[in-house]
Order: C-alpha cells, then structure tokens, then sequence
C-alpha cells in the first residue's frame, strides 16, 4: 500500500468516535457493499440507493429521492477492514453537487469487544457541527444494528 493519505494538520475537520459490538470483517461489509449500506445508512427512506464501485479510484453513489439529497465521491484509499479515505460531495435533490469537495477517513480497530470506528471529515467551519451530528446519528444507526 502506498503512504496512507492524511488530512492536512491546518484543515478545518469534525472527529466522532463509535464503538460497535461486531467484528471488523462485519463493519467493514456494512460500510463497503450496497446490501450492507442499505441495512443501516439510511433506513429511514425506502428509496434510498447505494452504488458502491470497491476499489482505489472507484465511485460511490448513496441518494434519496424522498429526502432530497445524497452523496457521492471517489475511494482514494482501502485498506481492508482497517481504514477507507474517500472524498465527499453532497447532492441536491436533482443531484447537482452542493460545494466543494470533502475528505473522509474512516478507520476501523478490532478490540477484544468489538470494533472502535473513528471517522473524520474536513469541511467548511460553518458546517462542521451538522456534520459531526450527522455522523453522530449515522454511527448511533451503526451501534443499533447490532444490538439486536
């Protein structure tokens, strides 16, 4: 694997943390296939879509008509079951983009428990908080789903 990209120390960046009572292989299938997205992202719209091309350079497409948005970007680095750095673009409802591109790391680490998952996003100042409570709520979702 090349050098892991990082986000640049002066960027303006929201973190959440999560503890998962599941394996990294079983995080790792929910955040990277459209069944597992579709298991837990967001289960509150029953359009919503997941495209997911799993591979350096490729694509991912998650949207919601009845929501009104989505979002889409580029897999810039996998390292399997450990860490994905994606970009992220969000979508309007006629799934124009909405600003500037993001970066996204999402790091995976198996404890004797369970999986601990970091995630960090760069964005606008003005945004970071909504954010991080999107996050928040999308990783709670994550939490849920295994405590079943």
């Amino acid at each position: 694997m090349s050098e892991p990209i990082e986000i640049p120390a002066d960027a303006e960046r929201t973190e959440i943390t999560a503890f998962v009572v599941a394996s990294t292989d079983a995080v790792w299938q929910l955040f990277t296939t459209p069944a597992g997205l579709a298991e837990w992202w967001w289960p509150q719209f029953d359009d919503a879509q997941y495209e997911v091309d799993l591979q350096e350079g490729g694509m991912y497409r998650f949207r919601t008509a009845t929501g009104g948005f989505g979002v889409q970007g580029r897999y810039l680095q996998l390292d399997e079951r450990k860490r994905i750095v994606q970009t992220w673009d969000w979508l309007g409802g006629g799934e124009e983009l909405q600003g500037e591109e993001q970066l996204v790391i999402i790091e995976l680490r198996e404890t004797g428990d369970g999986t601990l998952v970091h995630v960090t996003q760069t964005g606008p100042l003005d945004e970071l908080d909504d954010l991080r409570d999107g996050w928040q709520d999308t990783l709670t979702r994550l939490e849920e789903h295994f405590d079943d």
